[in-house]
Formats: C-alpha cells, sequence, structure tokens
C-alpha cells in the first residue's frame, strides 16, 4: 500500500481517522505488533491507569493538575474538545504539531506494513502508540492514562505494571462490546488491575465492587475505595463545590455536580497515597485541584442567553446532570439534544424530554448518529414537542433565540455536537 503525501495538518489528520475504529472486534494483537516495534515505550514510564463508565477525564484532569505540580506529568485523554492535539499533554501543555507529524511520520510505514501483514491498527491503536512514545521521548515522570473504552482489551492495556490502576463509576454504556450486565462491563473495567499493583475504585454498586475485588484479589492487587460518606458536602453552587474528605477538611473545586466531589476524593485517594513519592505537599495539591477545568462537562460557553453544554451521553451521566441541575436557578428550560444510535436513548429522552419547555434537536457529524429522521419518530414516540434542524449552528443558534431572560440553555447528549458549538463560541468570541 502506497503512502500517501501528507503535507498539511489535515492530510495527517486524514490520515489517521482513515484508520478507522475496530467496530465490536476488539484484540489487543495488532497494537501489541506496533508498540513492540518501538521496544515497548509503555512499560518504561510510571502510568496512573484510568478506566470507567463516567467521570473518567474529570479524575484524570485532577490528578494530572495535582501531579504537575512537582512531577513532569503526562495526560492521555479522548475524546478531545478542540484538537487532536489536546489528547496528548504534558504539564497542561499540548503535544506540538510539529511533533505530533513526526510521529505520524515515523509510525506510518510500521502501520502500513502491518496492515499488509493482517495486522490492522485503528486510528485510536495509532493515537495510544504515539502517545507511549511521546511520553517515553519526552521523560515524564509519570502519565496519567485514560482508557478509551472499557479495559480489559482498550489500547492503552498494554502496561504490564502500572504505578496504579483507577476505576471511576461503571454503567451500561457501549452494550454491543462491553456486556449488558454491570458485572459483565466491571469485568471489561477490572482488565485494567494488574498483578501486585494497587487499584483505587469509586464507591459504585455493590455487584460492581464485588466483581472488581474478585479481581484484586486473584491479582494480589491491593484494593482501595471510600464511601460516599467519607465526602462531607459544605456547598454546591452553579460554579463551584465545596466538600471535606477524609484527612482534608476543605477541598474546593470549579468542576460543578455532585459526582465531582466523589470524582476528586477518588482522585484525593490516589493523591494522598503518591504524595511522598512525588514530594507533592497539601496546599499545593488542593490548589491544583481548585484550578482544575474540564472542558465539555457542565460548562458556561455563552452568557445573555446563558448555555451550558454538557457531554453526558449514557443514562447514568444523564442521571448525574439532571441532579446537578438542582443547582441552577432559570426560568425556562431550552433543551438542544442528539444522541448516538448506540446509547441509551430511550432513558435519556424520558429523562430530558418532560423538564424541557422547548426542545431543538439536530443531527451529529458521526456515522453513529441517528438521521434526524429517525430522531424525531423517536421524540414523537415519547410524545414530546420539538423543533427539528438539520445544520447544527442554523439548531443551536435557534435555541439561542428562544431564550428570554432568566432562561437556560442546554446542550448535550454528545460529546461530538457540543463540541462543535464550544469551538463555534470560542473562534466567535476571538474574533
Amino acid at each position: 500500500m502506497k503512502t500517501s503525501k501528507r503535507t498539511t495538518f489535515n492530510d495527517y489528520l486524514d490520515w489517521m481517522y482513515d484508520r478507522g475504529s475496530s467496530g465490536e472486534k476488539h484484540t489487543l494483537n495488532n497494537v501489541r505488533k506496533l508498540l513492540a516495534h518501538f521496544d515497548n515505550p509503555q512499560d518504561k514510564i510510571k502510568v496512573i491507569h484510568v478506566a470507567g463508565t463516567n467521570g473518567k477525564g474529570s479524575t484524570c484532569h485532577y490528578m494530572a493538575a495535582a501531579l504537575s505540580q512537582t512531577a513532569r506529568t503526562g495526560m492521555f485523554i479522548s475524546p478531545y474538545m478542540e484538537s487532536i492535539l489536546e489528547s496528548i499533554s504534558i504539564n497542561g501543555e499540548w503535544i506540538a504539531e510539529s511533533e505530533f507529524r513526526r510521529y505520524v511520520d515515523e509510525l506510518a510505514p510500521i502501520v502500513e506494513q502491518l496492515d499488509a501483514e493482517g495486522y490492522h491498527n485503528t486510528y485510536f491503536e495509532v493515537l495510544t502508540a504515539i502517545m507511549y512514545r511521546y511520553f517515553y521521548d519526552q521523560k515524564v515522570d509519570v502519565a496519567v492514562v485514560e482508557v478509551g473504552m472499557g479495559g480489559l482489551v482498550d489500547s492503552t492495556n498494554l502496561i504490564k505494571s502500572p504505578l496504579a490502576s483507577v476505576i471511576c463509576t461503571i454503567a451500561l454504556d457501549h452494550v454491543a462490546i462491553l456486556g449488558n450486565t454491570l458485572e459483565a462491563v466491571a469485568k471489561q473495567k477490572g482488565g485494567i488491575i494488574k498483578e501486585g499493583r494497587p487499584v483505587y475504585v469509586y464507591p459504585n454498586k455493590p455487584e460492581v465492587m464485588a466483581t472488581l475485588r474478585a479481581i484484586a484479589d486473584e491479582k494480589h492487587a491491593p484494593f482501595h475505595t471510600f464511601t460516599k460518606e467519607d465526602v462531607v458536602v459544605k456547598s454546591l453552587t452553579p460554579t463551584e463545590n465545596h466538600f471535606a474528605f477524609r484527612d482534608y477538611p476543605d477541598v474546593t473545586t470549579h468542576l460543578v455536580g455532585v459526582h465531582q466531589l466523589y470524582n476528586c476524593a477518588l482522585a484525593l485517594t490516589v493523591l494522598h497515597d503518591f504524595k511522598d513519592q512525588f514530594g507533592l505537599d497539601d496546599a499545593a495539591m488542593l490548589q491544583a485541584i481548585e484550578g482544575t477545568k474540564n472542558e465539555g462537562r457542565l460548562e458556561f460557553i455563552h452568557q445573555n442567553p446563558t448555555v451550558l453544554i454538557d457531554g453526558s451521553h449514557n443514562a447514568e451521566a444523564i442521571d448525574v446532570l439532571l441532579e446537578s441541575l438542582k443547582a441552577f436557578t432559570y426560568n425556562r428550560l431550552i433543551l438542544g439534544f442528539s444522541i448516538l444510535k448506540d446509547k441509551d436513548y430511550n432513558h435519556v429522552i424520558d429523562a430530558l424530554a418532560p423538564l424541557a419547555d422547548e426542545i431543538v434537536l439536530t443531527t451529529i457529524d458521526n456515522p453513529r448518529a441517528f438521521t434526524l429522521d429517525e430522531l424525531k419518530e423517536e421524540m414523537t414516540r415519547h410524545g414530546a414537542n420539538f423543533t427539528a434542524i438539520a445544520d447544527r449552528i442554523e439548531a443551536y443558534e435557534y435555541s439561542k433565540s428562544l431564550a428570554e431572560e432568566g432562561d437556560l440553555v442546554l446542550w448535550c447528549g454528545s460529546l461530538y455536537l457540543i463540541r462543535e458549538f464550544r469551538n463555534y463560541e470560542l473562534s466567535h468570541n476571538h474574533h
């Protein structure tokens, strides 16, 4: 297969995206071959590996922000909000475009050679390989690495001995791939637990905890968790949360919503055990946590009217979003919405539609998305009144035009969708 000429950054992105995804056939064989070509950089760096259905991004941001105070800290997250370059960062600095190109150029011939041998690496597998190589070449002290999907057969899961494994909240999502019971999903996520290495677990449902404990026992992995009662809420507002947790009587986070207290407590549980190793003091750690941002999660992107975006796209995340909305005061709720077909859209529509005074539907630029007609049919079946507009920016602007003073415009249902609106507002605010 002839390598096409890559000149612009978009050519590089096209080459990556053309690798596609693995659909429902997940195996580590392909990416294992690819990383072996580069002498397995993933085993030469210290990794904190993070899995879970919801809350991974926030937990990664909290830990990386704190560790960056004293250590050269890599962070790998997905999906990105503005640019693919933000997927891979060190101490908050994205990988440079020139570096990214260089790694693609180095990997491409090997990736194409492996294609010919029957080992096809997907977009995410290639991105994972770039990340591990970059962090190794850049001599990071520690890397906080977020799992793409699942855990057991996720391409990030080639680390033999992570510093720690961290498992956030577990719910049903990607059921076609991960299974349709909580135990089945927990088994997949628990695939990141490694022999003798500590695992830190969010207080999940009993059946999830039992499954994860069994895996940890089998692997002689020290098991750390906490209870929701350990988190003492002091105040929740639309802009910040205050709480106490174990040895930390006064924690502030600007990631809003009650779930963020638990994500933060999980991050603190991990950080507490590694602070001596990285020379972290409590004050610096708590200051970093207070400064932590996570774009696209209950984020305000426009004032007058107030526009809130949230990437929640599965049943559990939507329930959390609804719980978080209780901290907001508004007259009417204008809901903008679209969703991918492989999500639990029935629950999401049932939960959201009754709360909205107006609903605006649009499409998502993704092969797994509903067509507008399919989405209209679903909403009608649920008895909701709505306006459907195919053009996303037009739909977004229309939702804003419906808002009067004191109203709240909320867009949710898909990270791909809100990413587009966020970038649209950013480009408008910058010009």
